[in-house]
């Protein structure tokens, strides 16, 4: 019992330097949206506490050369969740004063273009999982950095079309549709194909290297190689969908709300006008 201890305690990575950056965010957060209330500072606390799970926890540990699987859920959450919570934390008031730069309004024009977002967020999933590139960000700490950079960032570009605080750079809801149903189908086919092919996708994780002594426990819990690739899989091709399926059902919120606004004034005339002629 002991020793399970000692070995869930040394997962946790408490002096990761991903502290500095969760302070930072803290910083400029409270320096621009410093009158943020209620659910949007509920939204920016989940996002900082998911990119410290992504980093400080057990996933972030096991990510680093032992677990394929943890690999695959700290770039989801880097990817979706953090990225997601962020832009919904942001007030329209204050995001608008910020983009009336013509520069910040240049750029957020651009990642409203439907192909840049799309392309951002599926591309940076399929092309660090090129075995040669995956391989080599795992094994390579500055590239590994800059991988994961390339995760929030394109995070941001991909949700930026749908739950940017400002609604000009929002998608027409049956656009928003077909970019987030086509995101679901690049990532199942994307999961389908880790999770089914005989193909090593990071040969570092096929062969770690053991620094802190866990391996033989991880294959006691039958987590061998390919086991562990096939849960990656899985979970690159479940999870995801599942969020852009409650993002869907959002989007038809929001359609919904706007056609009922259109309606209402319609219908608020027609019955003034049948009183109108009642009387």
């Amino acid at each position: 019992m002991s020793s399970y201890f000692d070995l869930t305690s040394g997962l946790w990575k408490w002096s990761s330097p991903v502290w500095l950056l969760v302070l930072s965010l803290v910083g400029l957060y409270i320096i621009f949206h410093h009158r943020a209330l209620g659910k949007r500072i509920v939204f920016f606390a989940f996002a900082m506490f998911a990119l410290a799970l992504a980093y400080v926890s057990p996933i972030g540990v096991l990510s680093d050369g032992y677990l394929f699987s943890a690999h695959v859920i700290q770039h989801l959450i880097l990817l979706l969740i953090v990225p997601l919570f962020l832009l919904l934390s942001l007030s329209e008031s204050e995001t608008e004063a910020l983009f009336r730069h013509p520069f910040m309004n240049r750029l957020g024009s651009v990642m409203a273009v439907p192909f840049v977002g799309w392309l951002s967020g599926l591309g940076v999933m399929w092309f660090w999982h090129v075995p040669s590139f995956c391989n080599a960000s795992t094994e390579n700490y500055a590239l590994g950095v800059f991988r994961d950079a390339t995760f929030l960032l394109a995070g941001l570009a991909f949700w930026w079309p749908i739950f940017s605080p400002l609604k000009r750079f929002h998608l027409s809801s049956s656009l928003a549709v077909i970019y987030l149903f086509s995101a679901c189908l690049g990532c199942t086919l994307l999961g389908i194909y880790i999770t089914f092919t005989v193909i090593s996708v990071c040969p570092a994780f096929a062969n770690p290297v053991d620094r802190l002594g866990i391996m033989h426990f991880l294959y006691d819990q039958g987590m061998t190689p390919a086991t562990d690739q096939r849960l990656g899989g899985l979970l690159m091709w479940v999870p995801p969908c599942s969020l852009y399926v409650c993002a869907i059902m959002v989007v038809l919120k929001r359609w919904y709300a706007e056609m009922d606004q259109l309606t209402s004034p319609q219908t608020a005339g027609t019955t003034s006008s049948l009183r109108e002629a009642q009387s």
